[in-house]
């Protein structure tokens, strides 16, 4: 079986699943370098189940379509030993259906997620900063890719210019890198965007809450006018707390309700964690954690 055939046989992405394109890619992309015995990989997946010494000899991954997938990929070792596998792109997404597989006697559980990341009773944790050292450097071509995927667009790793924020992930990963940076595991966010129109958007961003409770703050990029144009704007947005050095609603979010609003400016240069620290820095010290 060539590389292209391999890859699609294990390919996540089922038409009317619950799993995003995004996950389902990063699922497919493990499960393509583990099934063609990708050793960095192999080494990190065999140790995290407790099986150090076995190669693996089959990756199966599993559909997610309502309620009856049992993990997003199952791993089987050369001995027979079982891992079932839970992929995490977003900040606790996949904790609740790795809680519901612990009556699998016999099998280990695996979260694959995000940093800060802290294994629970009964599983594993692998972090896809491990996944990314195990690869970056790799000489096979595509592990080596993946592993820079990894870094870019699931870890936010590298500063996004303008035109990868509003063609890739890249911009999201950035958003959630920063805030778990800035507050710690405690924070909930979630990617938010307008709906593009001929490639751009209105805004494109991230939804978060610093201490867990409401998601009542907002930071991305907002276009500069109506019509839309290909100028943008770093922003920071409240739905009702003040900002330090605040600044006008944006005329494109005018249907928000927020009108609590911040900015760095125009987008002329690639953006990085440092601007977002420079924005996360103007909510008022209650809300900083």
């Amino acid at each position: 079986m060539d590389d292209t055939n391999l890859f699609t046989s294990l390919s996540a992405y089922r038409p009317g699943g619950n799993a995003s394109p995004f996950e389902n890619y990063c699922t497919s992309g493990l499960a393509y370098l583990l099934q063609v015995g990708n050793e960095p990989l192999a080494a990190l997946f065999a140790a995290a189940a407790g099986c150090p010494r076995e190669r693996i000899s089959a990756v199966a991954v599993q559909p997610r379509a309502g309620g009856s997938t049992v993990a997003d990929m199952i791993v089987t070792f050369a001995g027979g030993a079982e891992a079932l596998v839970e992929v995490e792109v977003e900040g606790g997404a996949s904790r609740e259906r790795l809680r519901a597989q612990r009556d699998n006697a016999g099998s280990a559980l695996i979260l694959v997620g995000l940093d800060p990341l802290e294994p629970e009773e009964g599983s594993a944790a692998l972090g896809w900063l491990e996944i990314a050292g195990a690869l970056t450097g790799d000489s096979d071509r595509v592990a080596h890719e993946f592993g820079e995927f990894v870094r870019r667009d699931v870890l936010g790793l590298e500063s996004v210019d303008l035109d990868d924020a509003v063609r890739t992930n890249r911009l999201y990963a950035l958003g959630g890198a920063a805030l778990r940076e800035r507050f710690g595991g405690s924070v909930r966010y979630e990617n938010s965007s307008s709906p593009p129109v001929e490639g751009r958007y209105r805004y494109l961003g991230t939804t978060f809450a610093p201490n867990g409770s409401d998601l009542h703050y907002w930071i991305g990029i907002v276009n500069e006018g109506l019509p839309l144009s290909e100028h943008y704007h770093l922003m920071l947005a409240s739905k009702s707390e003040p900002l330090v050095e605040p600044a006008g609603q944006p005329r494109v979010t005018g249907n928000w309700k927020w009108d609590q609003w911040t900015g760095l400016g125009r987008v002329v240069r690639p953006v990085g964690r440092r601007d977002y620290a420079d924005l996360l820095g103007r909510i008022q010290a209650a809300d900083q954690g």
